[in-house]
């Protein structure tokens, strides 16, 4: 009878297993497709000459142009410019190409990319704007003032990438494609929403080790400081939230990277735009030494640098500082709706 039975228990462990794995999957296929649904009815689309270009616009005010990080998409831009619709700005924060329902055929190169920006503010009736860039959308925010200088009152950027990245960041995979390997497709992307959800202390771990330079004591420090603050840690999960699903994001991010890697020289020294740059000292996606550079060559700008803070500028110990002086900043440059 033993012989029999053993074949039998083994059969019934493999059917569970499936029962499980298929339970789990369908609760992942349920929340992709309710994703999708919340970010693709949360958006518009603007038909431009370059293409289709998604974006969402929030808030009255002076106008303030977003362009968002790698791996993104408008809802990580809304997440990170929040802000300045509260400080009496309106914020038009578009996927930049390849991200979510924004066509890389709209835009593949930062040039192609600030055209297209362009066009989407002449069909919203936009004319001057203040141009934020975040990380990977640095860029395209460049390119923006020196191919529109006239339209063009204010550039900020806020760990962002200001020439070309060689040598290439530490660690020497590139932030950007460290992420998207890390999250293993959408279902990785869903765990670590999961993760964030249930667990924030070690998925606040991986984000710290992605990009940050800094040992045990100052991850603890870090991941404290979120952890104590309601309104960071809901960002913290806005923000990873922003990372799935990875697929529609996957196009955009592939083209950032061949992007920076072919970043041509921009003559920075041409820009006269007032430039506020923000970076945290110990940016393990974007290293400091060349946004110094960068500052050296813009005739009309600043740096605000904190030592202490990494890639996440917004969640280190600097955001408020950063926020405020982001909000001055753009208050004293721009026009009260972008005329």
């Amino acid at each position: 009878m033993k012989p029999r039975l053993l074949p039998r228990i083994l059969f019934l462990l493999l059917v569970l297993v499936l029962l499980v794995l298929g339970g789990i999957l369908a609760w992942f296929q349920s929340w992709r497709s309710a994703r999708l649904v919340d970010l693709y009815s949360a958006s518009q689309i603007a038909t431009t000459e370059s293409g289709p270009i998604e974006f969402i616009r929030r808030g009255e005010g002076p106008p303030v142009l977003v362009f968002h990080d790698a791996p993104g998409g408008y809802d990580q831009g809304a997440a990170l410019a929040g802000f300045l619709v509260n400080e009496g700005f309106q914020a038009v924060i578009p996927s930049r190409p390849g991200y979510l329902r924004t066509p890389l055929a709209t835009g593949i190169t930062p040039e192609n990319q600030a055209d297209a920006a362009a066009q989407l503010l002449d069909s919203l009736g936009i004319g001057q704007t203040a141009v934020l860039a975040i990380g990977w959308g640095g860029p395209a925010a460049l390119e923006f003032a020196r191919r529109f200088p006239e339209r063009t009152n204010a550039l900020v950027f806020v760990g962002a990438v200001v020439s070309r990245l060689n040598p290439p960041p530490a660690p020497a995979i590139p932030f950007p494609q460290a992420v998207g390997e890390g999250l293993t497709g959408d279902i990785g992307s869903w765990l670590y929403v999961r993760l964030a959800e249930n667990d924030p202390a070690r998925a606040l771990r991986a984000a710290f080790s992605a990009t940050t330079l800094g040992n045990e004591t100052a991850c603890e420090s870090w991941m404290g400081l979120v952890l104590d603050d309601p309104d960071r840690l809901a960002l913290f999960r806005d923000l990873v939230l922003s990372l799935s699903p990875v697929d529609p994001r996957e196009s955009g991010l592939r083209n950032d990277l061949l992007q920076v890697r072919a970043l041509p020289e921009i003559p920075l020294k041409t820009i006269t735009t007032p430039v506020l740059l923000i970076h945290g000292g110990m940016d393990k996606a974007i290293p400091v030494a060349p946004v110094e550079a960068a500052k050296s060559q813009l005739p009309n700008s600043e740096l605000l640098l904190f030592p202490d803070d990494g890639h996440l500028v917004f969640l280190g110990r600097g955001a408020s500082i950063a926020e405020d002086r982001i909000t001055a900043f753009l208050k004293k440059h721009t026009s009260p709706h972008g005329e």
